[in-house]
């Protein structure tokens, strides 16, 4: 909270299956965490519930639903209406039960955040821009975002601009990372600014959508990981301008 303050950021993201359980704070202990946030100045962006396997994955499904269901909760008493997921690849259409599978989830927690205030934000896995679209779309019980983070996108061989502009009805939080793919093809997460993201054509485009949702800095390798968060706050600043 100190870093994120002193970098000038707006609001933090938390973990809620390793970070921060909902099963952490008492209604009291919720009231204090917002309290001590307020006092810096932040809020509680969103959060994010990292999965272990795919949300169509059929072994102990209802737990998994179940647990980010109290996720999407949490979220709404931490004054937050984001939450983000990795779901695993989108399933081929030649495995039905899959995809059958996971569109009756997607239902079920769309309709759920629509019912608790919060969206539920899927962050692709590699997936072109036109199947995730497609998956968006049809689901229809409530509302369901995508979390866009340009190093994904660069790292899945797909272009972030290109991408975020046949994305931009969907999009509901944007993870601030960047990329480089190397001469095999591979690519490796590097420090935002160094990487292949076009930052300010990005920002342009945000611009352009009305975007008015979060952008959250996430640095997951290197030395200084927090380090490079806080430098990244202060780069899409100073790229985005006044």
């Amino acid at each position: 909270m100190r870093l994120a303050s002193e970098t000038g950021a707006s609001g933090l993201q938390f973990d809620a299956r390793q970070q921060l359980k909902p099963t952490d704070l008492s209604e009291t202990g919720r009231r204090q965490l917002l309290h001590t946030l307020g006092e810096r100045e932040l809020t509680v962006a969103s959060l994010t519930f990292p999965l272990r396997k795919p949300l169509y994955d059929q072994e102990q499904l209802d737990l998994r639903i179940a647990a980010i269901k109290q996720a999407m909760q949490f979220a709404w008493d931490l004054k937050s209406r984001v939450l983000t997921c990795r779901i695993g690849r989108i399933p081929d259409a030649n495995d039905s039960r899959d995809v059958s599978r996971l569109h009756e989830v997607l239902s079920d927690l769309a309709a759920y955040g629509d019912r608790v205030g919060v969206t539920f934000s899927i962050m692709p896995a590699g997936d072109p821009p036109g199947e995730i679209s497609s998956l968006i779309h049809q689901i229809r019980t409530g509302r369901l975002g995508i979390d866009f983070d340009p190093a994904e996108r660069i790292m899945s061989r797909h272009n972030p601009l290109s991408s975020l502009r046949e994305l931009h009805e969907v999009v509901s939080h944007v993870t601030v990372r960047d990329a480089l793919r190397d001469a095999d093809g591979a690519g490796r997460e590097v420090i935002v600014g160094r990487g292949e993201s076009d930052w300010p054509a990005l920002l342009a485009a945000l611009d352009e959508m009305n975007f008015t949702g979060w952008m959250t800095v996430d640095r997951t390798t290197g030395s200084d990981p927090s380090g490079d968060a806080a430098r990244a706050v202060q780069y899409v600043k100073n790229v985005a301008g006044p």
